[in-house]
């Protein structure tokens, strides 16, 4: 209770918009506890689902990539004109954030990971994240259709201690393109193209593929760090923490 009301507190005179990414085999639907809490506080809130993921999965084709999500994202704020955006991206999701600011920085105001990584050129995401995790996912691989996917995880492995609230979440989860996570990044301009970063990570507890990236990022003196207790998939399992540190991003 004394969360919810720090949460009403810091309602901002002016409302702000946040437009929140998925992370893999989510959708926009993984944002609906942070989102009805921001919106609660005053702001406007946009969840994109990618296609070929969750209710865009009959859209899946060979083509469906980190480009294709990016497009999805770009396309979202044009077609709604959004502008001085807090963008927010969820593991995977901060990734097509990242790809996002390098193509249209002017809309961004703020850019926001949550316990994801920062993207850099010519990386892939099996090249970023620990060997011996890339090398058993992609030994998961499945074919649906023609395309390669990644299978979601069991249910006890989706760190979120209320066991109802993890099925919940598992009976929504979507196979992910495998493309997304062996094509290499590309990007233009330096990670995060000058727009102002916070980090915030997931530390209770430290989820091993984004570990790394807390140590790097707290090297990093241009991004804001923000260590919250909670799991990897804060979203869902500790939405007034997520939304409190949304809410507080200058």
């Amino acid at each position: 209770m004394a969360v919810r009301h720090h949460l009403m507190a810091m309602t901002r005179s002016s409302a702000r918009t946040f437009v929140c990414l998925p992370g893999a085999w989510m959708g926009g639907w993984s944002w609906t506890f942070v989102a009805e809490r921001l919106r609660a506080a005053g702001h406007a809130v946009f969840t994109p689902t990618f296609r070929g993921l969750a209710e865009r999965a009959h859209e899946l084709t060979p083509q469906t990539s980190n480009e294709t999500c990016a497009d999805d994202v770009v396309a979202c704020l044009a077609d709604h004109d959004l502008r001085d955006v807090v963008l927010v991206g969820h593991s995977f999701g901060s990734l097509i954030a990242g790809l996002v600011v390098d193509r249209d920085p002017a809309r961004v105001a703020h850019f926001v990971i949550v316990d994801g990584g920062i993207p850099r050129d010519g990386q892939s995401i099996f090249g970023r994240i620990p060997a011996q995790i890339a090398a058993k996912r992609q030994k998961l691989a499945q074919d649906i259709n023609g395309v390669k996917v990644l299978p979601f995880a069991p249910v006890t492995s989706l760190i979120i201690d209320d066991m109802d609230l993890a099925r919940w979440t598992h009976r929504q989860l979507t196979p992910h393109p495998l493309r997304c996570y062996v094509d290499p990044i590309r990007l233009r301009h330096p990670p995060g193209n000058g727009v102002p970063m916070t980090y915030i990570a997931c530390v209770k507890p430290r989820y091993p593929v984004s570990a790394g990236n807390h140590e790097r990022v707290q090297a990093m003196t241009e991004v804001r760090f923000r260590p919250i207790e909670a799991g990897h998939n804060c979203i869902i399992s500790a939405p007034d923490l997520v939304a409190a540190e949304l809410l507080a991003v200058p």
